[in-house]
C-alpha cells in the first residue's frame, strides 16, 4: 500500500466513520476499487480506526471527561443508585457495560465469519441498502423525547445494533443513533451515547488485531498518513454529524447510501 492509497483510505474512513454511511462498507468498496488484497490491509484498518477514535476524544471531550471523572465513584458502591440518577457521567459509565457486551460476544465468537465478510464487496454494497432503510425510519420522528436520556433498555438495544453493525455496510453510528431514537431516547442524548459506545468498541478491536500492526507489510509512513488523515477528517465529520443529529436530519444520508450500494451492485453484475 502506497502513500496515495493510504491517504485516500484515511479520507474515506474519516468521512464515513461518523457520518451514517458505514465506514467499513466504504473501506471494503474503496479497497476493491483500488485493487488491494484483503490480507494487505487489516493493520491499516486498525490504525485508521484509532485515528477516528482520537477524533471522538477530541470532539466529545466534555462527555468523555464526565465519564472519566465518574470513575472514582465505582469505589463507592453504596452510592451507586444515587449517582446513577444524579450523575450523567456515572450513568453513562455503567450503561457502557451492557451496551458493549453484544459487540464483544459477536467479535469473539464470529471472528472468522467477520473476517470473511470483509472480503465481500458485494455484501458491503447490499448492506448499504439496509443502512439506507434504517436511516429513512428516523424521518419525521417526533422531537418530544428530546430531553430523555439513555436508560438500560435503550443501552442494550443500541448495543445490539452496534454488534450488528460489525457487518461491513451497516453504519455503526446510523444504526445505534436510529435505534436509540426509535425506542424513545432524545436525539442528542442518543448521539452522545452512540459515540461513547464507539470508544470501547474501537479499543477492543484494536487490541484484538494489535499483532497485525507489528506483522504488517504496510510502510510506517503509510500507516501514519492514514492515521492523521482519518483523525483530521474524522474530527470535521463528527462535528457536522452531531449538528445534524440534533436537528433530526439523519435520514438525509439515506439517498446517498442507496445510490452507492445500488451503483456498485449493478456495476458488478454488468461487468
Amino acid at each position: 500500500m502506497g502513500l496515495f492509497e493510504s491517504i485516500v483510505l484515511g479520507l474515506v474512513q474519516g468521512l464515513t466513520e461518523f457520518l451514517p454511511v458505514s465506514s467499513s462498507g466504504h473501506l471494503v468498496l474503496a479497497r476493491d476499487l483500488l485493487g488491494l488484497e484483503v490480507a494487505e490491509s487489516p493493520a491499516f484498518e486498525v490504525v485508521v480506526h484509532l485515528g477516528t477514535l482520537a477524533s471522538i476524544l477530541l470532539v466529545m471531550r466534555p462527555a468523555v471527561m464526565e465519564v472519566v471523572a465518574a470513575l472514582p465513584l465505582l469505589l463507592k458502591r453504596k452510592t451507586w443508585p444515587i449517582s446513577f440518577v444524579k450523575n450523567q457521567g456515572f450513568r453513562h459509565l455503567l450503561l457502557l457495560i451492557p451496551a458493549t457486551i453484544p459487540t464483544v460476544l459477536v467479535g469473539l465468537l464470529l471472528k472468522d465469519q467477520i473476517d470473511e465478510a470483509f472480503g465481500s464487496a458485494r455484501l458491503a454494497a447490499a448492506m448499504l441498502l439496509v443502512t439506507g432503510c434504517v436511516l429513512l425510519a428516523t424521518k419525521g420522528r417526533n422531537a418530544s423525547a428530546i430531553s430523555r436520556d439513555v436508560g438500560l433498555k435503550t443501552a442494550l438495544i443500541m448495543g445490539i445494533a452496534q454488534a450488528i453493525a460489525i457487518i461491513p455496510g451497516i453504519s455503526r453510528s446510523g444504526s445505534t443513533i436510529a435505534t436509540g431514537t426509535l425506542v424513545g431516547c432524545g436525539r442528542e442524548q442518543a448521539g452522545t451515547f452512540s459515540f461513547l459506545m464507539a470508544i470501547p468498541a474501537v479499543l477492543g478491536a484494536a487490541i484484538l488485531h494489535s499483532r497485525n500492526i507489528a506483522d504488517s507489510s504496510v510502510p510506517a509512513m503509510s500507516l501514519c498518513a492514514g492515521f492523521l488523515t482519518a483523525f483530521g477528517v474524522g474530527s470535521l465529520s463528527l462535528t457536522i454529524l452531531l449538528k445534524m443529529v440534533k436537528s433530526g436530519k439523519l435520514w438525509l444520508f439515506a439517498p446517498y447510501v442507496f445510490v452507492v450500494g445500488l451503483v456498485y451492485l449493478i456495476s458488478t453484475f454488468i461487468s
